[in-house]
């Protein structure tokens, strides 16, 4: 009788240990962080791929996409060969796990597919079918990471309203700090209710960054009546164009060099506020799942 009660016991117990790990994994929920800029060319993909490959040698598991449609360059910037990407499984070809790549720090990626014009104007059922494919991925990740195209279009826009966090880059020149700041009122204007946040790229030092970043806060709380929240910058040097020739990311081959170290320190920031939770995750808001349904909600 004793060893029927102990193995009814241990039946119990088990069955408590997993229906304890279904809960946490139901309550757990990935962070979505869309980077995004006014205007190309100001070194958005790079913030991007370097902030994640960062929080990954930080600890956090990680998967960046890819969203750049039509000018997609992420595989290409880690020299990674790719089979297949965002077309294909919009065409119904193959599920996202086929065509999610690994690359450095055991961060994963999914890729776009560049110079595919079809990615570049997908309509509301092609848009849909990739993001009924994004919701599996919820809690299995701390951070999804989305690196979208340039400008205000209506699939960028859906994707800055529906994340949890928006970076948006920016660099001191005159033209560049406007379209930020049309992103800015873009996102606004329709009701974000997430973190905000910016970046200023190609600075040439730190004083220039500060200043920049303050500036532009400033000018964001007075005529958007919004909080930008800076979270740092980012020294213009060789090393980073080093990086993209050798086709790695340079917060690894060049861990110690000023640009590297900008990086640590956006990465800690963008990891502290998030514990801090000025708008953080609950059971009803956030995550890749509610992501999904703000875009949906947005395309309709």
């Amino acid at each position: 009788m004793r060893d029927q009660a102990d193995k009814l016991r241990e039946m119990a117990h088990n069955v408590k240990k997993q229906i304890e790990a279904e809960i946490s994994r139901e309550l757990k929920k990935s962070r979505v962080v869309v980077i995004s800029s006014g205007k190309g060319g100001v070194g958005k993909s790079t913030l991007a791929l370097n902030i994640a490959i960062n929080l990954c040698i930080k600890g956090k598991k990680v998967i960046l996409m890819d969203a750049d449609m039509g000018l997609a360059n992420l595989d290409v910037m880690l020299g990674l060969v790719t089979k297949y990407n965002l077309y294909h499984m919009i065409q119904e070809k193959k599920t996202l796990k086929d065509i999610t790549i690994s690359g450095p720090e055991g961060l994963k990626i999914i890729p776009g597919g560049s110079g595919i014009s079809e990615l570049a104007n997908l309509n509301e059922d092609q848009l849909k079918r990739i993001l009924v494919e994004l919701r599996k991925l919820d809690g299995e990740y701390d951070y999804m990471i989305i690196d979208t195209g340039a400008g205000i279009s209506k699939s960028v826009i859906a994707f800055l309203m529906a994340a949890d966090d928006v970076i948006v880059i920016t660099t001191p020149e005159p033209t560049s700090i406007t379209d930020a700041y049309s992103i800015v009122k873009s996102v606004t204007k329709n009701s974000f209710v997430g973190n905000m946040y910016m970046v200023v790229n190609r600075v040439n030092d730190n004083s220039e960054g500060i200043l920049v970043a303050e500036k532009f806060k400033l000018v964001c709380e007075k005529f958007l009546n919004c909080t930008i929240k800076p979270l740092g910058h980012i020294v213009n040097e060789p090393l980073i164009g080093e990086g993209i020739r050798r086709q790695q990311a340079f917060v690894q081959i060049f861990p110690k060099s000023p640009a590297a170290r900008n990086i640590d320190l956006i990465t800690s920031n963008l990891i502290e506020n998030n514990s801090n939770n000025l708008h953080g995750l609950d059971l009803k808001r956030g995550g890749i799942k509610n992501f999904i349904e703000k875009i949906a909600g947005f395309i309709k």
